[in-house]
């Protein structure tokens, strides 16, 4: 199996468990009025009465105590989740994690021959959108196996925007769970509600091969579950983008600011000024990308700036230090040519020119450290390892 092939695998079965919905032909002792999704955290009537109909159809939320028959809250908690996800799975609903959504309430609805969210379940006509619903679900099941094997309609882009859709969903899902500040956790629950229901949409029309349809419903399903996760707190990856963009705009100003009193202090700043300027086009180029909705181009270049910032601020009398340091290695290699030609003389002369050689070879020693540090542009340690090897070579011809 290929790794494309593989990728479109995983990420339908993760889109058939937005979509799955069985029909089951039971009816519920108790009735309830479900108006909203009930989640863990949730409180209200209607969570008292899931649990009394839990209870009542033999998927005990406690068999003692809190949430015992007879004993039923108002609260949302572990238990009464455990007992839906129970519930869930022997009805067939997926993903059987808890989660008492739209599929779950219309499923309570046709069990207790009533009504959720402007749907009947007791109506000749009605009965046929479930009876189209579950003939879909089953065009959509076959249509997975012929993908496995390798056939069927495809569309990359499609496919794309899809994996994108869920994606955000179960980041919205994540941040509803966990609300930060500020969480305006009702609207947040209607808009994820909303981004289910376009995602079943986007899944339809995607097997069907109306990939056109397709990716204007998973556009959409993106933007609800996306003012899901922002009303329920959460930053999004388009916010993470912009507050790094305006950060490193601040930066571009601190070092513009260093710059300047470098200038004022007679440095070079020459090398600095080009290199900031080659960060504040990137960091256009990341604007233009955000408005183009390329937020992780958009991310790459922000950082790119960030680091020409680094860059410039480095380079801050750079080129003055540079110049220094060249200047101490070329004097050290004079002094050392000074000193053979020296030792060189007195040797013919019949000198003793042991210990001249000696300090002759930690020149040359000092004088390749120098030349090592001017390649990593360290240039106060090769200044330091010049003057080294140019009073060693002087050191040596005064030994003659």
């Amino acid at each position: 199996m290929t790794a494309t092939h593989t990728t479109r695998v995983s990420f339908i079965g993760a889109l058939l468990l937005v979509a799955a919905f069985v029909p089951f032909t039971t009816h519920a002792a108790v009735q309830c009025d479900f108006t909203r999704a009930l989640e863990l955290g949730v409180e209200g009537e209607d969570v008292r009465c899931l649990q009394r109909y839990l209870n009542d159809a033999g998927f005990t939320v406690s068999s003692s105590g809190v949430g015992s028959p007879g004993h039923e809250t108002n609260q949302f908690k572990d238990l009464t989740r455990k007992a839906v996800a129970a519930w869930q799975a022997h009805h067939n609903i997926a993903p059987a994690i808890g989660y008492f959504g739209q599929v779950s309430r219309q499923k309570y609805a046709e069990l207790a021959g009533g009504t959720v969210a402007g749907v009947s379940t007791t109506s000749g006509g009605d009965s046929a959108v479930v009876s189209a619903l579950n003939a879909q679900i089953a065009t959509l099941t076959a249509e997975i196996g012929r993908l496995r094997a390798g056939g069927g309609n495809d569309n990359s882009q499609a496919r794309a925007q899809l994996a994108r859709a869920v994606e955000m969903i179960e980041d919205a899902d994540d941040q509803i769970g966990d609300p930060g500040d500020n969480a305006n956790l009702e609207k947040a629950r209607k808009d994820i509600e909303d981004a289910r229901d376009d995602i079943f949409e986007a899944i339809s029309a995607y097997f069907s091969g109306d990939f056109d349809d397709a990716i204007e419903a998973a556009d959409k399903a993106y933007d609800n579950a996306q003012d899901a996760f922002s009303n329920a707190g959460g930053e999004s990856f388009e916010d993470e983008v912009e507050n790094l963009i305006e950060e490193v705009e601040d930066l571009i100003k601190d070092a513009e600011d260093r710059i300047d009193e470098a200038n004022r202090d007679d440095e070079d700043t020459d090398e600095a000024e080009d290199i900031l300027k080659n960060a504040e086009n990137t960091l256009e180029d990341a604007k233009d990308a955000l408005k183009d909705d390329n937020y992780e181009r958009a991310e790459q270049l922000a950082e790119e700036a960030e680091d020409l910032v680094d860059d410039a601020i480095d380079a801050i009398g750079e080129s003055s230090e540079k110049d220094d340091a060249e200047d101490a290695v070329d004097d050290a290699r004079d002094a050392i040519d000074d000193a053979e030609d020296a030792i060189e003389e007195a040797e013919d002369d019949g000198d003793d020119v042991d210990d001249a050689e000696d300090l002759l070879k930690d020149a040359k020693s000092a004088l390749k450290k120098a030349e090592a540090e001017l390649d990593k542009k360290d240039y106060n340690d090769a200044i330091e390892q010049a003057q080294k090897a140019e009073d060693f070579a002087k050191d040596a011809i005064d030994e003659l």
